[in-house]
């Protein structure tokens, strides 16, 4: 089945996007302009949003990046609707081409919580 991952942006608000990176408790990703784009990004980038002695984390996701892992999800689900099953995703494991790591941390109707470790964008030091 060729993967459409166009097909699943009206469910944007379903998803919730956090930082897989090593933080006392989870930080939800928020999207930042970029130079030509939009991204989603750690908060803990930005110095006002750590704690004193916190370092900051280069985590983040372009859009195009994210509309590409949602594709395997995409799958996943419409199989399960054409066998008429019910799908539970937490725990679900994947990495992208650029190994970037993604888990579903809990799902719950149509709410998903996605943990997303970007490995070549933590690894650098702005």
């Amino acid at each position: 089945m060729k993967q459409n991952p166009q097909m699943i942006t009206g469910s944007w608000d379903d998803i919730t996007l956090v930082c897989g990176n090593t933080h006392d408790e989870p930080v939800n990703m928020v999207l930042q302009e970029g130079p030509s784009s939009l991204f989603y990004a750690c908060p803990k980038y930005h110095r006002e949003n750590r704690s004193e002695g916190e370092r900051g984390c280069n985590n983040r996701l372009s859009i195009d990046d994210f509309l590409k892992a949602l594709a395997p999800l995409h799958e996943k689900i419409i199989e399960a609707e054409l066998q008429d099953e019910r799908l539970q995703l937490t725990n679900y494991e994947w990495k992208d081409r650029k190994s970037t790591l993604y888990k579903v941390l809990k799902h719950e109707g149509n709410q998903l919580t996605i943990s997303v470790y970007n490995k070549k964008a933590v690894n650098t030091y702005p």
